[in-house]
């Protein structure tokens, strides 16, 4: 099956095709923050975060149009909110205070830029609202004939061990929260 160019219709302005690599970023850029623990943040060959006790938590997520998602059914805002949301929940289930996200994405070059701008607000406030002080430090933008959102946090123990799926016990209390099995659908 093949996947089509994702637009933002209708068309409310340049596509990123249009614009280039260096003008998109100047426009999404400035609306992340790059968060609390960025020494270096976005702009530089890679950014440098601080961790207080010299270990950090790290974890990747990839979504892809198509099987991940698809943007007639998700809003761009939507889509940003999911990528910060399924990546700081990885780096909080570990015990860890998320600090940095790196995202990357690949799009065809008829996206329209308001599709980027509307992954970058959904990442911004899915920071704001599930960890405070924590924002994106750095990423890249290429082209793809896919959709393809990639995000890596990061994230500080704060001195703490490390919570394992190991360390689980007999008695202890498993939560979960939402209806599992929802992606899969």
């Amino acid at each position: 099956m093949e996947n089509p160019a994702p637009t933002d219709s209708p068309r409310t302005g340049p596509t990123v095709g249009e614009l280039g690599e260096s003008a998109v970023l100047a426009r999404i850029l400035p609306r992340l923050r790059p968060g609390d623990a960025a020494i270096l943040g976005a702009g530089d060959d890679a950014a440098v975060v601080a961790a207080a006790d010299g270990r950090f938590v790290v974890t990747t997520d990839l979504m892809v149009h198509g099987p991940d998602f698809r943007l007639a059914w998700s809003t761009p805002f939507e889509l940003g909110w999911k990528a910060a949301a399924t990546n700081l929940t990885d780096v909080a289930a570990m015990g860890a205070r998320p600090t940095a996200l790196v995202v990357a994405i690949a799009a065809p070059p008829t996206t329209g830029v308001s599709v980027l701008e509307g992954i970058a607000d959904g990442l911004r406030e899915g920071l704001a609202a599930m960890a405070p002080g924590a924002g994106v430090v750095g990423g890249d933008l290429s082209a793809s004939p896919v959709l393809t959102i990639a995000v890596t946090a990061f994230g500080d123990l704060d001195g703490r061990a490390p919570v394992l799926r190991s360390g689980a016990r007999v008695g202890d209390v498993v939560a979960h929260a939402g209806a599992r099995g929802a992606a899969a659908r």
